[in-house]
């Protein structure tokens, strides 16, 4: 069998329709069709559902879809132990995480896995929880950061990275109170800005603001140093990892705020899926992310 056919059936299931799937694989539709109607004919019964809003598996489906993750998963396996070196790991490692994390506390990890593992080749790219865990079952990321996961997903391994404590700050010039918690209603009459969507602790922060008053809808914003300078000039309070403020809170354009109970860390996991093989390139930045990322600040 031509894995190339399962690998097309897995994108359309994916992206949930065939011109989409024809577009991020780089082919033209009818190709996509073709691969489809290839693997109907080899198993004999048919494999998707079409329906106006694109594309479902049918029962014959779904258990392909199962089976075709192990195939193609053995194929990276056996293509990765026939080419790579006996004595160093080498090949491509895909690794998703939150954008703060991969400007902050990845990519200052590049340097020293270029150096140790030269034939190493690792791209980052953002990527929230529900993202990355949908990478990861995908086979577009071999590893994922995630912050604070809500449930233990199925099928994949976390190791717990040590929490980081969060900082709620505002400008010097708050009238907010400083030597108590501030309350959720405090939050809800100030002005509070929020991180992009998918941002575990600005989504918390937001949470118990709508929880506080449905009416407030905190604007967003897509990068922290955008968010420090809004802060500074006044412009409402938020909730950052407090190294991330660290020369801020020393240079005294903001201040620290004490946050309401239970809102003052976040805690990192470093993801992989359990039942997939892990090429030695894999485990080596698994092993580095393990060992180095609690210590970056």
């Amino acid at each position: 069998m031509d894995t190339r056919l399962l690998s097309s059936f897995l994108t359309v299931l994916r992206v949930g329709g065939i011109t989409a799937a024809a577009a991020e694989l780089g082919f033209v539709q009818s190709t996509v069709t073709a691969h489809i109607q290839a693997l109907e004919r080899l198993v004999g019964t048919p494999l998707l559902d079409r329906h106006p809003g694109g594309v479902s598996p049918t029962r014959a489906g779904s258990l392909l879809a199962e089976h075709a993750q192990r195939i193609l998963d053995l194929e990276e396996r056996m293509l990765t132990e026939l080419t790579a070196t006996a004595a160093e790991p080498t090949g491509p490692v895909r690794v998703c995480a939150p954008e703060s994390v991969c400007a902050y506390r990845l990519a200052p990890l590049l340097p020293e896995v270029r150096t140790r593992f030269p034939d190493v080749s690792l791209s980052l790219f953002p990527a929230d929880t529900r993202t990355a865990l949908t990478a990861l079952a995908d086979r577009r990321a071999d590893l994922a950061l995630m912050l604070e996961p809500s449930v233990r997903p199925p099928g994949v391994d976390l190791v717990d990275l040590g929490g980081q404590r969060l900082s709620l700050v505002a400008a010097a010039t708050t009238g907010l109170p400083r030597r108590r918690p501030i309350t959720p209603a405090e939050l809800a009459d100030a002005d509070v800005l929020l991180l992009e969507k998918g941002c575990s602790y600005s989504d918390e922060l937001g949470a118990l603001i709508a929880a506080t008053d449905p009416t407030t809808a905190p604007p967003r914003f897509g990068g922290i140093e955008t968010l420090k300078r809004c802060v500074a000039a006044g412009l409402g309070v938020t909730l950052l990892p407090t190294p991330r403020v660290t020369d801020e809170l020393a240079a005294a354009l903001v201040v620290e705020l004490r946050t309401p109970a239970g809102r003052a860390r976040q805690d990192p996991w470093l993801a992989a899926p359990s039942t997939r093989w892990r090429s030695p390139a894999v485990q080596a930045v698994h092993a580095i992310l393990h060992e180095t990322v609690p210590s970056v600040p």
